[in-house]
């Protein structure tokens, strides 16, 4: 019998998801295609000692945080564009009324 093997960051979106109880444990385990066991065994390991789990998952939430950064970045450029936009099309409006025919 084939042994899968999971990555870190998967067991930690597993049992999040298992955490929030949107779903019962045999439910997420079924939609993620693993077997009940080896979640619950997840949830155990995670709530035995959750400094470990948190310090396995700082690679992502690292590289989250710095894709938000980038994302922020961009929208405020984008935010200063329209700023500048809209300016413009307040002064060219105030100067096309000023012309009467």
């Amino acid at each position: 019998m084939q042994r899968n093997r999971y990555d870190d960051s998967f067991k930690a979106e597993a049992v999040s998801l298992a955490l929030s109880g949107e779903l019962s444990y045999a439910e997420l385990a079924r939609d993620l295609g693993i077997n009940y066991g080896t979640l619950t065994n997840w949830i155990y390991e995670t709530m035995k000692n959750p400094k470990a789990a948190s310090t396995k998952g700082q690679s992502p939430s690292r590289q989250d945080y710095q894709t938000l950064e980038r994302q922020l970045k961009a929208a405020h450029k984008e935010l200063d564009l329209r700023k500048r936009e809209i300016e413009f099309l307040k002064k060219a409006s105030a100067y096309f009324a000023s012309l009467k025919p």
